[in-house]
C-alpha cells in the first residue's frame, strides 16, 4: 500500500511539473526572394545576368513548405498557424529563438530564385 502512494505521488509530480515546463509559442516569419534572370551571351556559350527581382514577405506562421520552388508568391509558404505548444527540449530548442535558413532553387540559363527565411519565435 505504501509502495502505491509513494508511486503516485512520483507520477503525479513528475506530471505536474512536466505541464509547468510548457508554453504557447508564436512564430513570425520573414521571407526574402530575390530572382536573377539570365540570358545567353552572343559570343559565346555563357549566360549573363539580364535583371533582378525581389519579393518579400512578413507575418504569423511557420515554414509549411520547407521546399521553396520557382514561385514568387511567398504566402503559399507560410502555415496559418502561428501558435504552438511546445513543453521539455522542443521548448528549450524554440523558446524565443530565431532560425534561419538559405536555399536556391532554377539554373543559371533562365533564373536563379534564392530564398532566404527566418523563423522567430517568442514564447509566453
Amino acid at each position: 500500500m505504501n509502495f502505491k502512494l509513494i508511486s503516485l505521488s512520483f507520477l503525479s509530480a513528475v506530471l505536474l511539473s512536466s505541464c509547468l515546463d510548457c508554453k504557447d509559442c508564436q512564430v513570425t516569419t520573414d521571407m526574402n526572394l530575390t530572382v536573377e534572370y539570365y540570358s545567353p551571351s552572343d559570343s559565346t556559350s555563357t549566360y549573363n545576368l539580364d535583371s533582378t527581382k525581389s519579393y518579400s514577405h512578413q507575418g504569423p506562421g511557420a515554414l509549411a513548405n520547407t521546399n521553396p520552388s520557382i514561385l514568387t508568391d511567398l504566402d503559399q509558404y507560410l502555415s496559418p498557424i502561428a501558435i504552438f505548444e511546445f513543453c521539455g527540449n522542443d521548448l528549450k530548442d524554440l523558446n524565443n529563438s530565431s532560425t534561419s535558413f538559405d536555399q536556391v532553387s532554377g539554373d543559371s540559363a533562365v533564373a536563379l530564385f534564392k530564398y532566404s527565411w527566418t523563423e522567430s519565435w517568442e514564447c509566453k
